[in-house]
């Protein structure tokens, strides 16, 4: 379980990047040619994959016995991903309703995920 949750949050964390360069930062250039706000998204987009890919990596590695988390650190990987689903989720709810509509299978895909990890601890 624990090895499904890495390389699921490893994919991701891929096209997390990938859509966040190919169609969220050429949409927001026609907007604006602002560049603190494109480099601002371009920072919080790559920012989000990096940290995704980081715990897909810790998750595949601890599945693998290759390192050993203990003690609380064995709640890191999930405490993280709920972290950043928890975010998405309120920020989506609160302030931007049109988006929780487009994003419900992300929330549907993490809601596996920290369930595989969940179970894996």
């Amino acid at each position: 379980m624990a090895l499904a949750a890495g390389i699921i949050l490893i994919l991701i964390s891929i096209v997390h990047i990938i859509y966040g360069e190919k169609q969220q930062i050429p949409n927001l250039k026609k907007i604006t040619q602002d560049s603190i706000i494109i480099g601002s998204t371009r920072i919080m987009v790559s920012q989000g994959g990096f940290i995704l890919l980081a715990v897909g990596i810790i998750q595949v590695l601890t599945s693998i016995n290759i390192i050993e988390l203990v003690g609380v650190a064995r709640y890191f990987p999930v405490g993280i991903v709920i972290i950043n689903v928890c975010t998405s989720l309120i920020i989506a709810i609160f302030a931007h309703k049109e988006i929780f509509k487009i994003t419900i299978p992300q929330f549907i895909i993490f809601s596996v995920i920290i369930a595989l990890q969940s179970l894996s601890v």
